[in-house]
């Protein structure tokens, strides 16, 4: 057999196999899946409590509500003033996001606990009046300080008296906290009175 024959047999046998190959498939990306719409994070029942207990607080001037949540739906409790307030801290605790539900447990203070409650507020203050006239009384009569310009502020609930303003020397500033502790020994002194050289 001859040189250009088994070259001819060689290319038919080849052209046969690359008909009888199957074409290679081609891959088609998948279709992106549709995902859901994803839901907002849900809020757990500690985070309403919290949320809600904030908001009642600087939205109505009372500070012995509680707000329990349990499944979204948050339990009032305490007293009010009115009726009004009763319901309008209803309608605060709704606004909060994730709460599904209210149970509004508030009751409406007696007229006899919120006027106990006034009074003990004013005695408290005629009391921090009185600490205050008391100290700044007796720093005028001293014959240096009388002369200075020094504030006395009592806060009753902390039992403490503080002292601002301004002297000539370090001399005068530890006098005016000596005075004040003379004249409130009962409490504590908080001495922020500032010195400032005279000219």
């Amino acid at each position: 057999m001859g040189r250009h024959h088994r070259l001819c047999l060689l290319l038919l046998a080849a052209c046969a196999a690359a008909a009888s190959a199957q074409p290679p498939e081609l891959s088609h990306p998948a279709a992106d899946p549709v995902l859901p719409a994803r839901e907002p994070a849900k809020v757990s029942d500690a985070q309403l409590s919290l949320e809600v207990q904030m908001r009642l607080s600087q939205q109505l001037d009372v500070s012995n509500l509680s707000a329990l949540a349990r499944f979204g739906v948050v339990t009032l409790d305490g007293k009010v003033r009115s009726q009004a307030d009763r319901q309008r801290a209803e309608d605060i605790a709704r606004e909060v996001h994730g709460v599904e539900g209210i149970v509004n447990e508030l009751t409406v203070a007696e007229p006899i606990v919120v006027a106990l409650a006034n009074e003990a507020n004013a005695v408290a203050d005629r009391e921090s009046t009185t600490i205050e006239i008391a100290v700044a009384a007796q720093l005028r009569s001293d014959p240096v300080l009388g002369s200075r310009a020094i504030r006395v502020v009592a806060d009753d609930h902390t039992n403490t008296v503080t002292l601002t303003g301004t002297v000539s020397s370090e001399d005068e500033k530890d006098q005016a906290g000596r005075i004040a502790i003379t004249a409130f020994p009962a409490g504590q002194v908080r001495n922020q009175v500032e010195v400032r050289q005279r000219l």
